[in-house]
């Protein structure tokens, strides 16, 4: 088999990220999306989304490259690949774009590439993705609504409920208003602890850039990241998640050391070797690999090994469409233990409407993982095709 067209997409939407004062829900990513296909010769096709600064990645994927070494565009790096060889060709891309990636863009773009290449090698097997990687554990997992903080304490009772109505045990409220008034996000998460009661999870995902307000732009230091920690305890929240800067693991180590409330990081990681110098590290108690940012499933595989010596979970990050929600549930059906899955439901219209998906929650708040050949959710073609701008 081999690989004869490597394809990104670049999509363009209406919708403004953010939330509002009410309970209504709020709004990703909206206004760009890229998708990345991947076409064998014998008519199996890898699909994935990334989460990225769309229009430069298609350059470093099908732009002008150089004939160096390391200065390589990365579809070039494939054509005419047999796709199968999923490991070989991550180290591939990786070298064939050592100047120029390693981390950042270049990075998310062999995420995707990478996603697509286990995509097509499970198809060519008849199997589905899990069993491809070692076999299923489980068959569903507890999902956790991911959205953004409103503004008000009475739009987060009224967002909650909702929540609740709709049968999720967990949900998890970030970034928003968070940061820009430290006795507003107390009342915030008061609100959502209220609403939610002492049973059902809740996650706070505080973010990172630094506070923005109309008289000050600050980072949280050292000493405002432990007391955050503090206070959050108060509430029982199940976990603090990214929320320094993904460089500093030396502060990770600290905070963590002090905190009441368990620690969950790792969506801006990337690389087996620097998920181990975290983990190792102590950062954190909940490795978030994102498999659109980290280096695919070849580096998850990694991290899952490295998250199971050092006996702290693995939940995927996984805010973007349902293609991410359907690459994360393979692996968490293969890991010794799986705690939750994101599920993200502020969708656009622009990423709902990529991977349109029938998955919903039982009685209990947990989803099923498909079972059928592949990762088990479609792309809509022709909402791509009609939204696609490149």
């Amino acid at each position: 088999m081999k690989i004869t067209e490597v394809e990104p997409i670049l999509l363009r939407g209406s919708a403004a990220y953010g939330s509002g004062a009410g309970g209504a829900e709020a709004t990703d990513n909206g206004d760009w999306q890229l998708l990345i296909r991947v076409a064998t010769d014998e008519s199996l096709t890898g699909w994935s989304d990334v989460e990225t600064l769309a229009p430069a990645a298609v350059s470093i994927i099908a732009g002008e490259g150089m004939a160096t070494v390391g200065f390589q565009t990365l579809g070039s790096l494939l054509i005419g690949e047999n796709p199968l060889d999923v490991e070989r060709l991550w180290d591939k891309l990786y070298v064939g774009s050592a100047y120029y990636g390693r981390r950042g863009i270049a990075m998310h773009c062999i995420s995707a590439l990478d996603n697509c290449l286990w995509s097509i090698r499970a198809q060519a097997a008849g199997m589905s993705l899990s069993q491809l990687l070692g076999g299923r554990r489980r068959d569903k997992v507890m999902a956790y609504a991911s959205t953004l903080f409103r503004s008000t304490p009475e739009g987060m009772i009224e967002a909650a409920n909702g929540y609740i109505d709709k049968g999720y045990r967990a949900v998890k409220f970030g970034w928003g208003v968070f940061g820009q008034d430290p006795g507003r996000d107390r009342e915030l998460v008061a609100a959502a602890r209220q609403a939610l009661g002492p049973d059902r999870h809740l996650m706070v995902d505080p973010g990172w850039y630094p506070t923005v307000t109309p008289n000050r732009m600050q980072p949280r230091s050292r000493a405002d990241n432990e007391a955050l920690c503090q206070w959050l305890g108060d509430y029982h929240v199940r976990w603090v998640e990214d929320f320094i800067h993904p460089e500093h693991f030396d502060e990770y180590a600290a905070v963590r050391a002090s905190s009441p409330v368990p620690v969950a990081a790792g969506e801006q990681v990337s690389t087996a070797w620097e998920f181990a110098r975290f983990i190792e590290s102590g950062c954190v108690d909940v490795i978030q690999p994102d498999l659109t940012r980290c280096g695919g499933l070849t580096v998850a595989k990694q991290v899952a090994q490295l998250a199971t010596r050092a006996g702290i979970d693995l939940v995927p990050h996984s805010w973007l469409t349902h293609l991410l929600t359907g690459y994360s549930l393979q692996l968490i059906a293969t890991l010794p233990r799986a705690r939750f899955v994101e599920f993200n439901v502020s969708q656009s219209p622009l990423t709902a409407g990529i991977a349109p998906t029938t998955l919903g929650l039982d009685t209990e708040g947990c989803i099923a993982i498909p079972d059928g050949v592949g990762i088990g959710i479609e792309v809509d073609t022709a909402f791509v095709d009609a939204h696609r701008v490149r």
